[in-house]
């Protein structure tokens, strides 16, 4: 599965001379942990988190501590004083089970899908669940049209939960070809490719 084929385009995003407020809004009405930000040419520039609001957007309430009243400073306006800059980002090309890999060892739960430098979307851990969820019944008949649009009708094709077992005559590389063409359909978790039985 490639990160093209699941992620969310357009995304939403902002610039770094955008409100703060504005920011949290989009943030709070789009259901969304994180923003890109990008100029003018749509050049990715930084990404605004949950993290980078709570660490810097907030000042501490004293009626929590015993503080002496002073002065403070001023609390940040804009997008670009508080956001990260050179932000990790993939692109449209790579493989999911990266990305995979990726949120389950850190703390992502998103990034910007970039073309060069500019944004073309983002992935989130949210598309990889949605793209996961597909009944086996509905990924065999994709399965089915997908060999069939290849001239690729000689496999036998079973799913059980998202891994597919495929089954029939061919070399070494006609069973790669069989795993590449059942890889390109969306929720498949696992390719098995064996030899039809002799007999």
């Amino acid at each position: 599965m490639l990160v093209r084929e699941i992620m969310t385009s357009p995304a939403y995003s902002v610039r770094p001379d955008s409100e703060i407020d504005d920011a949290l809004q989009l943030m709070a009405e789009r259901k969304v942990t994180a923003l890109p930000v990008v100029d003018e040419g749509e050049v990715l520039v930084g990404v605004l988190s949950e993290i980078d609001l709570l660490r810097r957007a907030v000042e501490p309430d004293r009626r929590a501590h015993v503080l002496p009243v002073q002065e403070s400073a001023p609390l940040p306006r804009t997008v670009g004083e508080i956001m990260t800059s050179a932000p990790r980002s993939t692109t449209e090309g790579s493989d999911v089970a990266d990305l995979i890999t990726l949120f389950t060892t850190s703390s992502f739960k998103s990034l910007p899908v970039v073309r060069g430098n500019q944004l073309v979307g983002v992935i989130s851990r949210s598309d990889v669940i949605r793209a996961l969820w597909r009944r086996d019944v509905d990924l065999k008949d994709d399965l089915l049209a997908a060999f069939h649009d290849y001239g690729q009708d000689g496999w036998r094709v079973q799913v059980n939960s998202g891994v597919v077992e495929i089954t029939g005559t061919g070399d070494s590389r006609e069973r790669d070809i069989a795993a590449a063409i059942a890889h390109s359909v969306l929720g498949v978790r696992r390719v098995h490719v064996t030899p039809a039985p002799e007999g």
